[in-house]
């Protein structure tokens, strides 16, 4: 009796399993490609289906990293090659997950999807140069530093650069590059229940979405806040000058001038931070957080 498994089984699938299988052999195979487990991780998959079936002597569990791929029909077909190769002339039983769980079950399954200030977060600040995110973004560490709630972490665009970057260009190519590589250090801090406030331009619109898909692939809130303050005020607060080197063509590719800025339209919180104070900017962007879970408490 072979028993592909893609999500948690419940007391009832095995039972079914066992009672189809008639005192012979049981075989789960775990699929653990891409894609294929349903909310869980491959690691997770793995444990719930050994507390599942940990009282079942004829079991064996075995993962097969079999990834999903574009239509049903071809999924299935694969499954089908994968199961028969193991056990050729062995009935096929198909959990159903319903049901109730085993307690073993139940546990790695709260800690496999924690909930509240447990889950890891990135909070992703993006907008032009002097638009004031990375302003918000040090007043919201700064906010969660005097509750005390969390663990954070900073990964500000010229902090990033002059570290883990150090050596990319400013060509696209390259500031993309810089991007994904922020997200993917985000996502495995969030990974492991941190909570992670980023702050770079990042212009583009298909890169900040894979940012976003590493970090709720890794099970973390991810809140983007577009900070559109409007590029006339972002060069009125150039202290450095760039916006007017930029308009005399000494900086090639300068986002907002000779490079687009893509404004998103996914953002979770949109602010603009002119004319306004701090506090007021970064209220919007606490009131997502407070009702996303990712923070519980407030600033004395």
């Amino acid at each position: 009796m072979v028993v592909p498994v893609r999500s948690a089984l419940s007391e009832q699938d095995v039972e079914r399993a066992t009672t189809a299988a008639a005192g012979g052999q049981l075989l789960f195979v775990c699929l653990t490609g891409h894609g294929m487990p349903d909310g869980l991780s491959a690691p997770a998959l793995i444990r719930v289906t050994r507390a599942a079936t940990a009282d079942l002597r004829s079991a064996h569990v075995i993962a097969v990293p079999l990834a999903r791929h574009d239509g049903e029909a071809l999924d299935e077909s694969m499954l089908d090659q994968v199961l028969r190769s193991y056990a050729p002339e062995a009935e096929v039983v198909r959990p159903t997950g319903e049901g109730d769980y085993r307690e073993t079950v139940r546990a790695i399954l709260r800690a496999e999807n924690p909930q509240g200030t447990d889950r890891g977060a990135v909070v992703f600040f993006t907008g032009l140069s002097g638009s004031g995110k990375s302003t918000l973004a040090t007043a919201l560490l700064n906010h969660v530093a005097e509750t005390g709630e969390r663990k954070t972490t900073s990964l500000d665009g010229d902090v990033v650069r002059r570290n883990l970057s150090k050596g990319l260009t400013f060509s696209a190519e390259d500031r993309e590059t810089n991007i994904r590589r922020i997200g993917w250090v985000a996502a495995e801090i969030a990974r492991h229940g941190g909570l992670v406030v980023c702050s770079p331009i990042a212009p583009f619109d298909s890169t900040r979405r894979d940012v976003r898909r590493m970090a709720e692939d890794a099970g973390a809130t991810f809140v983007l806040v577009h900070v559109a303050t409007p590029l006339e005020e972002c060069e009125r607060r150039d202290r450095k000058g760039l916006y007017a080197r930029a308009r005399a063509g000494e900086i090639p590719e300068f986002t907002g001038i000779s490079s687009p800025y893509e404004e998103p339209a996914d953002a979770e919180v949109v602010v603009d931070t002119t004319g306004t104070d701090i506090a007021t900017a970064l209220a919007p962007v606490l009131a997502e957080l407070h009702q996303r879970g990712v923070l519980t408490r407030s600033a004395d």
